[in-house]
């Protein structure tokens, strides 16, 4: 029986993992500008007067956007020093990756991932809850 995967060449693994790279940057950033719009929600006058635990909610709701901050900001410091790494390898001509590259990318990946999906659940919290607190 045959085979029919194909083999895939150093160059092309390579600039996979940059394609990786500059999609978690792009995610990172659209996380940013969500931040920016939650933030500003939560801060308007949009809410029914007299909603009780209203103040607390909210101020709950910013210091989670903040730890999300704090998360970003190391996150970018991870993604840009392992960006560097790549770029030192493919300056210096190195073809391949080793495995302990793909090692820390895979972990680095698990981390972004992690973090995206606790932003999903807080954003979703946050949605549910201003939703039904809106002025009409």
């Amino acid at each position: 029986m045959e085979n029919n995967r194909k083999e895939i060449s150093p160059i092309t693994k390579i600039e996979k993992v940059h394609w990786h790279i500059q999609h978690w940057k792009s995610d990172l950033q659209f996380m940013e500008d969500e931040t920016r719009f939650i933030d500003q929600l939560l801060k308007s006058d949009i809410f029914k007067p007299n909603t009780q635990d209203l103040f607390e909610r909210i101020q709950q709701y910013l210091g989670g956007l903040e730890q999300f901050e704090a998360r970003k900001i190391k996150l970018r410091q991870l993604i840009s020093k392992h960006e560097n790494h790549l770029g030192g390898l493919i300056q210096f001509g190195t073809a391949t990756l080793d495995s302990s590259f793909y090692h820390k990318h895979d972990d680095l990946e698990m981390e972004i991932l992690d973090c995206t999906d606790d932003f999903k659940g807080l954003k979703a919290e946050i949605f549910n809850y201003v939703g039904g607190t809106l002025k009409k």
